[in-house]
């Protein structure tokens, strides 16, 4: 899982500010991260065009 840090809480994250970053660790909202399947072209590096990021179509 990814670490998403909210932008008023970069400073504490990357220790500029006093405080325990851990606490800032929780799940991200529901409209923070968005998920689709994406073709298998994905899994090999000679493939690099912007027709891997298109979704698939319904199965």
């Amino acid at each position: 899982m990814p670490v998403i840090v909210e932008p008023p809480d970069w400073p504490l994250w990357l220790g500029e500010t006093e405080g325990d970053a851990a606490s800032r660790l929780h799940p991200a909202a529901e409209d923070t991260l968005r998920v689709w399947p994406v073709s298998t072209r994905v899994n090999r590096p000679a493939n690099n065009d912007a027709d891997l990021l298109a979704p698939l179509p319904p199965a």
